[in-house]
């Protein structure tokens, strides 16, 4: 799948988001460091948008324009600037297209996974189900969700940030808490309680945080009453086993904003809310949005080395 995320993957766009494929090679050039102990796998946040019909006649119609919007650039560039880190960004629908070799090889080069907006169908399903059905007796994969849970056992670190598709979700299409993860199981694996269905809380104003572990690595340092508004999250539930780190309120209720859990020698984290727009429009500008990002992913914090 490297001929999509090798022209897609965007970057440097302080106008518009939108590059050419020498802009994106020589970004992918510059962007890998020696001595590299901070491989971070970033999948999702990326959309495909076609432009506006026009209709001039009762039987015809064409559809102008057409562009490919990477939403996570700021975190991207955030994530670059981590001492010693190496980022791989691709759009979800390459997740799905993954055959088990590539996804296998991507695990073992990435000590750190990212997930944005990232619906567990993009693990469910592949191409494979809906082609040359009867090239087989039967067609199977080896489940994503257990190859990824191992992953994390052995020192990988997980992480979800917030969106309209992940966690519960916009109508309940993120559909984690349907996953293996959480359902029917005694080892969970998030280190929050996704809900089955529509799980957004929105607003045009802001939300107010605040810090439930102050001595965390992960928080320590920032100034949370700084925090630009926040402009919606998922809303999940403190599940056991995992820790909450920030808060957010809606009403008379504090919801997880940052959580952590420790599974074997690795860590799950989840940041319900997005590190892009729309609902992280102003919290990409906070100054210190790549403090915040650079001390959750350090090895130091608890991730894989």
């Amino acid at each position: 799948m490297a001929y999509l995320s090798n022209w897609l993957l965007l970057a440097n766009a302080q106008s518009h988001p939108k590059l050419t494929l020498k802009t994106e090679m020589d970004k992918m050039k510059s962007s890998t460091k020696p001595n590299q102990n901070l491989r971070i796998w970033h999948v999702g946040n990326w959309c495909a948008h076609w432009g506006n019909e026009f209709r001039e006649s009762a039987f015809r119609s064409s559809i102008k324009d057409f562009e490919v919007l990477n939403y996570a650039r700021f975190l991207i560039r955030a994530l670059e600037k981590i001492p010693g880190a190496e980022v791989s960004s691709i759009p979800s629908w390459e997740l799905y297209r993954m055959s088990p070799e590539q996804f296998a090889e991507k695990l073992a080069w990435a000590t750190t996974i990212i997930f944005g907006d990232v619906e567990t169908q993009s693990l469910h399903l592949n191409p494979s189900f809906f082609a040359n059905q009867f090239a087989s007796q039967s067609v199977t994969f080896p489940d994503r969700f257990d190859i990824l849970k191992t992953w994390i056992k052995n020192g990988g670190h997980f992480h979800m940030n917030g969106g309209w598709f992940s966690f519960g979700g916009h109508q309940g299409y993120g559909r984690w808490a349907r996953s293996s993860w959480q359902k029917d199981t005694k080892e969970v694996v998030l280190p929050v309680e996704c809900l089955e269905g529509d799980d957004l809380i929105e607003s045009t104003a802001a939300f107010e945080v605040r810090t439930a572990a102050k001595k965390h690595p992960a928080v320590q340092g920032l100034d949370w009453s700084s925090v630009p508004p926040i402009l919606g999250f998922n809303e999940t539930r403190p599940s056991p086993g995992g820790k909450v780190i920030v808060q957010i309120r809606h009403g008379n209720n504090w919801y997880p904003l940052l959580a952590e859990r420790r599974m074997g020698r690795g860590r799950t984290t989840a940041w319900t809310t997005s590190a892009s727009p729309h609902w992280g429009l102003n919290f990409m500008k906070w100054k210190q949005y790549d403090q915040f990002w650079d001390q959750l992913f350090s090895p130091s914090a608890g991730g894989k080395q």
